[in-house]
């Protein structure tokens, strides 16, 4: 099974990256990656600078090992029109049960 950093290194020679140009893009220390290579982990503001500079890059891919490295720009339109709607019926709901405790507050 591929982990986090060997789905990172793949990304990397897409790109025609080292680690320490990586570095230098998101901001990351200098030797960092190297360090949480052995210890298998990288914290989340790290991953963070990752994801916010390497926009094309896919965190499901990169978490997972789901779906493209690549981010599909379609995909993400049809994702983000498919949580607005989810988002509108969960504040519909939330209005909701606000007018039912008025009105129960109401009649007391």
């Amino acid at each position: 099974m591929i982990d986090f950093f060997e789905r990172l290194d793949i990304y990397m020679d897409y790109k025609g990256l080292n680690d320490h140009r990586l570095s230098i893009e998101t901001g990351i220390a200098n030797g960092l990656l190297g360090k949480a290579r052995k210890r298998g982990s990288l914290s989340g503001s790290n991953i963070s600078k990752l994801i916010n500079t390497y926009k094309d890059l896919s965190a499901d891919w990169l978490f997972r090992g789901e779906g493209d490295m690549i981010r599909n720009e379609e995909d993400d339109l049809q994702k983000k029109g498919k949580d607005k709607d989810y988002i509108i019926e969960l504040q519909k709901k939330t209005i909701e049960s606000f007018e039912e405790k008025i009105k129960l507050l109401k009649n007391r």
